[in-house]
């Protein structure tokens, strides 16, 4: 049987995506039976649907191993996040961001500081994960010695990370998707500023009121110079502590490769933990299998400073390779592409087009769990049609991004949300919902496309109004 003769309908393929869609929600959001075995059923109903159109097995098995292939850089990622944790907390590097954040930063407007501080380093890296893996942990600890809900935390973290994500110019997934959409660099990251940055003016002006409505409990218990004198007696809060994130900024932002960078600053934390702080090997080895275990005595500390190491990111990876397995069945079938041209059929005017191209974004997420398939796979199936009703395809490059790159973290078996889980202990069920960047860029992506602003048509002219925007 030939590959189109296996093309599932609209009807099997919407099945095939909604039914072990619901089952992962409803397991993980309804019975809170953690995601891995939703994910399994979610699978194997995947595979009949599959098995149905006429698909063998040893087809879906290759499906499944490619898609969990592609992650692997992910997996390793992770594992070298797990070490980079453990070893920075031992060098006093993670206590040190601590002490100093406690002490600099205004309780009330902790929040808004913690968004635009990973704004900042994820724009200068480039890369959401090692922005949440390192500044990220940091400001966690901040956040959870002042008292805040760590998913409040989590989300401004997320949120400040996936700006650089999209728009830093060294950015794997910014540099990809203006390839994919055959744009240069620079005019890719021009349009997505009209979306991404009033999102940007918004999210920070809410997590400043969020913050200012919200008395943290260090702050009404007073306890914070308890916890500034614990990280003091314990650790060497030197500045030269601080050698090993420094290093990563630099390397980052000179594009080193992802878990070569990671390792040398794994070597980088060891080194200060063996001079400054007169950690043993065995010590500094500990710390990068099974975490590091803070003995404070102060309950605060000690639950903040408790983390990291690679045996905490097991459970995470498990998580990770079966969410992408269940992504690969659906690839390999084809009903993730049959939903797509089913959005296209209806995309009748640019207000559509906008729409339809930031929800096949959102389906490739969901059902595949993977922010840079998320990206190419819209970005080849929308290119022709654009380029036919003559819109410049800078804008369909800022809706792809607008949508599959930031919005990765919000799906809670995606592999984004998986790291994140990994990292931080918080799931996507609770940190999204203050992810409010996240949420807000595909709202004014959208309403741009129906508004007819920053539309502009090949030549790069823009639209002159709603009249031109929606017409055929």
């Amino acid at each position: 049987m030939s590959n189109t003769e296996r093309k599932p309908s609209t009807l099997v393929a919407l099945l095939a995506f909604l039914i072990p869609v619901g089952i992962i929600l409803y397991g993980t959001a309804v019975l809170k039976i953690g995601a891995i075995l939703p994910l399994v059923i979610a699978t194997i109903i995947a595979c009949f649907f599959a098995a149905k159109v006429g698909y063998s097995w040893e087809e879906l098995e290759k499906g499944m191993i490619d898609s969990i292939s592609r992650v692997m850089v992910a997996v390793l990622i992770l594992i070298a996040v797990g070490m980079l944790i453990g070893v920075w907390i031992l060098a006093g590097t993670i206590p040190t961001i601590v002490y100093w954040g406690l002490t600099l930063i205004s309780p009330s407007t902790f929040l808004m500081t913690a968004f635009l501080l990973c704004v900042v380093a994820s724009t200068a890296t480039g890369t959401s994960f090692g922005t949440m893996g390192t500044v990220g942990v940091a400001l966690l600890g901040v956040g959870q010695a002042l008292g805040y809900p760590l998913p409040m935390v989590v989300g401004a973290i997320v949120s400040g990370a996936y700006f650089g994500d999209k728009m830093s110019p060294v950015s794997d997934s910014t540099n990809i998707t203006a390839s994919v959409c055959e744009v240069p660099l620079f005019p890719h990251i021009a349009s997505m500023m009209w979306t991404t940055i009033p999102a940007a003016v918004v999210s920070a002006l809410i997590y400043l009121f969020l913050g200012m409505s919200y008395t943290p409990d260090a702050v009404a218990n007073n306890s914070i110079p308890a916890i500034l004198q614990a990280i003091t007696t314990k650790f060497n809060t030197s500045l030269l502590t601080l050698i090993p994130p420094v290093l990563l900024m630099v390397l980052a932002y000179r594009r080193y490769p992802a878990i070569p960078l990671l390792m040398v600053c794994v070597a980088a934390g060891a080194i200060v933990a063996w001079l400054l702080q007169g950690a043993a090997l065995k010590e500094i080895l500990g710390s990068m299998m099974a975490g590091y275990k803070s003995a404070t005595g102060l309950k605060q500390v000690d639950v903040l400073l408790s983390r990291g190491g690679i045996s905490s990111i097991m459970g995470t990876l498990v998580l990770l390779i079966t969410g992408v397995a269940f992504g690969g069945v659906l690839e390999k079938m084809r009903a993730l592409e049959v939903l797509i041209e089913a959005a296209l059929r209806w995309a009748h005017n640019t207000g559509r087009l906008i729409v339809s191209v930031v929800v096949s974004c959102y389906i490739i997420l969901m059902g595949t769990g993977s922010q840079m398939v998320a990206v190419i796979i819209p970005a080849r199936a929308f290119a022709q049609t654009f380029k036919d009703r003559g819109i410049n395809l800078t804008v369909l490059s800022r809706t792809c991004e607008d949508a599959g790159t930031i919005g990765c973290p919000l799906i809670p078996w995606s592999v984004h949300a998986f790291y994140i889980l990994g990292i931080f202990g918080v799931s996507a069920y609770e940190y999204a919902p203050y992810a409010i960047l996240n949420w807000l860029v595909p709202v004014f992506s959208i309403a741009f496309g129906y508004l007819g602003i920053a539309i502009w048509r090949t030549d790069g002219t823009p639209f002159r109004g709603k009249g031109d925007v929606h017409s055929s």
